[in-house]
């Protein structure tokens, strides 16, 4: 199964792009080469305890170089020096961009990132457009103890297989939604957690009500993750006022450069009566 068409929109071009990119990789390191990496690979730290496991709202801090939405943020990223940083604030697990066109992201940010988060048994999340079975394989082999789905880009049989996979693997998935046909799709593979991306992946205009919205049709036994958007201790509360168990944030905290660990900080004194 191949995912979604789409029509022209930055998403599209983003997962054409990934296709070239991974067509190069396959050529360079076959699928028989990256099983037996991923097979040979430490046992994953489960990224959905670490995310269940705090009284509070979890932080998922997330670094990345640049994005579509928020442009050049900082192309001098040590992502060694950023994962001790937010392993330093208190963050519940390390979200990394691995992204090449559009995110300046690579595998080899995801294996230094891994290098110093499992030490302080900080989980990993590959943050990718995942459509192929190989790129399953490749985040084991380099180290992710969780993969994100997006249902955007994935028809619900190539979605259920990618998720099936990475339960063979031993990693957690968060699926990833934006509006409420592709919530239902989600909750048919029955994943363990959903994340509500509040940023529209097509137009990149971003609200906090679709987290609201989306909330209360998730079933209570899924953990919540609210994406995008968070910028101040007071949105995290929102969020978790409507049910999320984690925020994922990205944006703010590599805007904050290393103020960003006090905000984690902050963020992570959010409580919810």
């Amino acid at each position: 199964m191949r995912s979604k068409p789409k029509e022209n929109t930055i998403l599209e071009k983003i997962v054409m792009a990934r296709r070239g990119s991974l067509a190069i990789t396959k050529r360079i390191s076959p699928l028989s080469k990256i099983e037996l990496q991923a097979a040979s690979a430490p046992p994953p730290i489960s990224f959905e305890k670490a995310i269940a496991s705090s009284q509070g709202i979890s932080i998922i801090a997330e670094m990345k170089r640049k994005s579509p939405s928020a442009g050049t943020l900082d192309m001098s990223l040590k992502p060694s020096d950023r994962a001790q940083l937010y392993c330093e604030a208190g963050a519940a697990a390390i979200s990394v961009l691995t992204e090449p066109n559009f995110f300046a992201g690579t595998m080899d940010d995801l294996v230094n990132v891994k290098s110093v988060a499992s030490k302080q048994r900080v989980a990993v999340l590959q943050k990718d457009f995942l459509f192929d079975p190989y790129q399953v394989y490749e985040a084991r082999a380099n180290g992710a103890d969780a993969i994100l789905l997006i249902i955007s880009i994935l028809d619900p049989v190539l979605y259920k297989d990618l998720l099936e996979l990475a339960k063979e693997l031993d990693m957690s998935v968060l699926v990833e939604v934006f509006d409420r046909e592709e919530l239902e799709i989600a909750i048919d593979g029955n994943p363990g957690i959903i994340g509500i991306n509040n940023r529209n992946l097509k137009t990149l205009e971003t609200s906090l009500n679709t987290f609201l919205e989306l909330s209360p049709h998730i079933p209570n036994e899924k953990l919540k993750v609210a994406e995008s958007g968070m910028k101040r201790p007071s949105d995290v509360r929102l969020m978790g006022e409507h049910g999320a168990k984690a925020v994922l944030v990205g944006e703010s905290l590599m805007r904050a450069g290393f103020d960003a660990k006090t905000l984690i900080s902050e963020m992570n004194r959010v409580s919810i009566p």
